[in-house]
């Protein structure tokens, strides 16, 4: 299920604040704006392109370099809320030095969630792409774009990584539950340490190899990922016109602002936070929180199935605007089922629209895709929340808050498209 319609309306809403940016920043619009696109989505000329300058880029020390920065400030820009502004900036810097070779070079993200269930499948960890797990005693990686490369920083060494679960990673986040993330908060501190803790961490744990130290940046897929990540914080901000929304502690304890310096880079936040002005001249190709092929009409459909306590709860947005952008046939089959047609559970869809006009469509999507039930993702480890000091309690209300939405996704029947 993806609730692309409350996010794409939301993303309106949120622009509709311009002139309040504009007097805010104090930062000019971009005079163009270069799209990141999806990993897979990327052309075969694209593609070719983007591999030869990753080359020329660890040729050149630029891998080492990113890898010293992001060890060096490592305890600044974790468990706190320079999470966000730093990466952002971080990886906007590393395209920068990407456009230097190739001005049509822009940093692609990974939508993770399209994988979550079976993380060691992706295509993006084929030979095609950015390879797969490690081999032998030092776990080099001898396939995709970085195959066989020596990295430099700190020490000399093969490439490397060693998936978690001996090769075979256990599920991820699914869609569904990282937008109910992107829904519930309405503070950055919050909305950080659920993305930190979760996401962000089981990812670069479940790559291991080079992704698992504080060198992360040798591996290119931490730019993906954290592309990712931007990608999603991105959407949060024009959500409920959280763009100039900035709160939590900073790395030494003191309240963070918009003038906040970020780490490194010595430049106050409120300068990364608008995606199309000053420096930040870039945009995503996808407003959605997973890219996939499900028609919109029948999503929307699965949407209102959700118990009214379900979608209160993890879904606040959704459940104030079921049917934002919904089609006229939709929204007239709708409009015509009792509230309990509303609450049954998802299961029963093809019989509630068996008499409307997309009921083929709801029936294609039961028969011919499979469903199943979202399984409990994996967790933070101890020994990754030591290494970057994350505040325990915060970790805990994580690891539970992830646990109770599977379990209360379960306790309906609810089956899962993705």
């Amino acid at each position: 299920m993806k609730f692309s319609s409350i996010i794409m309306s939301a993303a309106a809403i949120g622009m509709s604040a311009v002139s309040i940016t504009n007097a805010q920043q104090n930062q000019a619009a971009c005079s163009s704006v270069y799209t990141r696109k999806e990993l897979l989505s990327l052309t075969s000329s694209e593609w070719t392109l983007y591999k030869a300058i990753l080359a020329a880029m660890q040729r050149d020390g630029w891998f080492a370099w990113f890898s010293y920065l992001h060890v060096q400030w490592f305890n600044q820009i974790h468990g706190n809320s320079q999470f966000f502004p730093f990466h952002r900036r971080f990886v906007q810097d590393w395209e920068r030095v990407g456009r230097m070779y190739n001005s049509g070079f822009a940093q692609p993200y990974w939508d993770e969630m399209r994988d979550y269930r079976t993380p060691a499948t992706s295509q993006v960890l084929t030979a095609n792409w950015i390879g797969g797990n490690g081999a032998g005693t030092n776990l080099c990686v001898t396939n995709g774009v970085q195959g066989g490369w020596t990295m430099t920083y700190p020490n000399s060494h093969c490439f490397s990584r060693n998936f978690a679960n001996n090769g075979n990673p256990t599920s991820w986040y699914s869609p569904e539950y990282i937008n109910s993330l992107v829904q519930k908060n309405s503070n950055m501190a919050t909305f950080r340490s659920d993305m930190e803790y979760s996401l962000h961490g089981v990812v670069h744990i479940h790559l291991g190899g080079d992704m698992y130290q504080g060198y992360s940046p040798n591996d290119w897929a931490f730019m993906l990922h954290h592309a990712n990540l931007d990608r999603l914080w991105w959407q949060w901000q024009q959500l409920n016109n959280h763009l100039w929304t900035m709160d939590g502690p900073n790395s030494d304890g003191a309240a963070t602002t918009l003038n906040t310096n970020i780490a490194y880079f010595n430049e106050p936040i409120r300068s990364v936070m608008q995606l199309g002005y000053g420096n930040m001249c870039y945009q995503y190709s996808s407003n959605v929180l997973s890219r996939r092929d499900l028609d919109s009409d029948v999503e929307s459909v699965l949407a209102v199935s959700l118990p009214t306590d379900i979608l209160s709860k993890y879904f606040p947005e959704t459940a104030k605007t079921h049917h934002i952008n919904v089609s006229a046939p939709v929204a007239a089959a709708i409009s015509n089922l009792s509230n309990s047609d509303i609450k049954a559970p998802i299961a029963a869809a093809a019989a509630i629209f068996a008499n409307s006009p997309i009921a083929a469509q709801v029936q294609s999507l039961i028969t011919s895709r499979q469903r199943k039930r979202i399984p409990r993702p994996a967790e933070i480890t101890d020994a990754w929340a030591k290494m970057h000091n994350y505040n325990a309690a915060d970790v805990a209300r994580v690891k539970k808050e992830a646990r109770d939405f599977v379990d209360d996704m379960a306790k309906i029947n609810y089956e899962s498209p993705f």
